[in-house]
């Protein structure tokens, strides 16, 4: 199996849950969300500023997803705390639109060589669910 750039993984994981997202609520919001988010993790993860977000709405460009080269030379396990946080603020963003196995679509979309680098990443997406599982239940007691 080929070994996956930190640069496709991420692009990969920002599309499914802009995808996602935008069933759930709007493209446009998705994407506003998304934005926003990686702004804010910027101040965490210095190596997202390597990643950009545009609303492509109003615009003849197609992806509104560009992440470079750069992010490539970063260790698997930031990129993989990185991933975690976004996947898990994503969906607190959204609130009640995510759905409540909003994680697991995101493992469903995901193909083996993704999910491979997941674990080498040290992120396991059926962990991160059973984990926000656990604390809407939390919340609701």
């Amino acid at each position: 199996m080929p070994e996956l750039e930190n640069s496709e993984v991420i692009k990969h994981v920002l599309q499914s849950l802009i995808e996602i997202s935008g069933r759930k609520t709007t493209h446009g919001h998705a994407v506003l969300t998304m934005s926003d988010l990686i702004k804010k993790l910027r101040d965490k993860y210095d190596f997202l500023k390597n990643v950009e977000i545009k609303d492509t709405r109003f615009s003849e460009i197609d992806e509104p997803i560009t992440v470079m080269s750069g992010i490539d030379k970063v260790g698997s396990d930031d990129v993989g705390k990185a991933l975690y946080d976004i996947i898990k603020t994503m969906n607190y963003a959204l609130g009640e639109d995510a759905g409540h196995f909003f994680v697991k679509e995101l493992k469903n979309k995901m193909n083996d060589d993704y999910l491979l680098s997941f674990e080498e990443m040290g992120l396991d997406l059926g962990l991160l669910q059973l984990e926000v599982e656990v604390e809407e239940m939390t919340r609701k007691i």
